[in-house]
């Protein structure tokens, strides 16, 4: 990824993602953050490549709040993970990807549910969420997932089929769905971080990887189940 568009991408992300969950963020040059009150219930910091500089001031922040985490998007997990290591942090996870999509490519009309199921869909300014329910049973979640519009850029987010209605085409309804709405406005890429299970499935309906996601902490690692879980 190159340096100065990506450090915007990444921004754009940033915004798109906290916004999605109702998480304060904010931008201090090319360093991100998020306040994850739900999960750490403290800061995130996102950053785009980070130099030697970055991660010792970074480090020295994670340490004196063991509580906060640093999201690193990089094209070399191993230089950075090295790196990361001597300025003084434990990799978290490192099992995530960022991907991006051109929108004009995909379908801009809204997908019928599968027999037996229909869409409920929640809007609140450039957020809307989707979901798939059987018909008799609104409780039932069979499919869900977010997106964003920030800009001209489309933010996807938690796209999650319940185990018990997994691989029935489900998850690419709900993509399909959340891009018909994004695509109602004038938006020409499609962002998302995917966790290793969601990858295939992107990749299929389009998406590019751009870099790998690696989570960091300060010190010695603790067990953390699923840091971002972005998609």
């Amino acid at each position: 990824m190159a340096n100065s568009a990506n450090d915007e991408l990444i921004g754009t992300w940033v915004t798109g993602w906290s916004g999605a969950r109702g998480y304060d963020n904010r931008h201090d040059g090319r360093v991100h953050a998020s306040l994850r009150h739900d999960t750490t219930g403290d800061w995130e910091y996102v950053v785009h490549e980070p130099t030697n500089e970055e991660l010792v001031a970074i480090a020295e922040t994670l340490i004196k709040h063991p509580n906060r985490r640093l999201v690193a998007f990089t094209d070399n997990t191993a230089e950075l993970v090295k790196a990361a290591r001597t300025a003084g942090m434990s990799v978290v996870a490192q099992d995530e990807v960022i991907m991006s999509t051109a929108m004009a490519g995909h379908d801009v009309e809204d997908p019928r549910p599968a027999e037996g199921f229909e869409w409920q869909i929640e809007r609140d300014g450039q957020h809307a969420w989707v979901s798939l329910h059987p018909e008799n049973d609104h409780d039932v979640v069979a499919a869900s997932g977010h997106v964003s519009v920030v800009g001209d850029v489309a933010v996807f987010d938690r796209i999650i089929t319940d185990p018990d209605y997994r691989r029935r085409g489900f998850a690419s309804l709900v993509m399909r769905a959340l891009a018909a709405i994004a695509l109602e406005g004038e938006v020409v890429d499609g962002l998302l971080v995917a966790t290793q299970d969601g990858q295939e499935l992107y990749k299929y309906l389009g998406w590019k990887t751009l870099g790998s996601a690696i989570v960091f902490e300060g010190g010695e690692p603790h067990i953390l189940n699923s840091p971002t879980a972005h998609s």
